[in-house]
């Protein structure tokens, strides 16, 4: 996918996201803020290292290997509520809070 498809998938995701109601809808939240932050980490990666990862299988290390620490760090903590809350079904309102504010510091860091 060109850089551009990345930024389309995202913002429609977030457009969905903007949608939902953060305690009945956590599940969906969490899981549209992850697929919205792989999309938002190829489309960064493509632009600062002309190289990047569709999938979020291996990213945090795609990362890291390409000095993106932080940003790795930011994935790894969207991964963590994604199986605590989405799959572990410990979830509520704050959890969909906390991925929607790890998105935008994901995508805060495309500028």
């Amino acid at each position: 996918m060109l850089p551009e498809g990345h930024e389309k998938k995202a913002q429609r995701l977030e457009a969905t996201i903007a949608k939902l109601s953060d305690s009945p809808d956590y599940e969906m939240i969490i899981e549209s803020c992850y697929a919205a932050a792989v999309q938002y980490l190829a489309l960064l990666c493509a632009r600062r290292l002309r190289n990047h990862q569709d999938t979020h299988k291996g990213l945090p290390a795609f990362l890291e290997k390409n000095g993106l620490s932080d940003l790795a760090t930011s994935f790894r903590n969207l991964e963590l509520l994604r199986t605590s809350r989405y799959y572990g079904v410990r979830g509520n309102g704050s959890a969909a809070k906390e991925a929607k504010r790890t998105l935008a510091e994901i995508k805060a860091r495309l500028h």
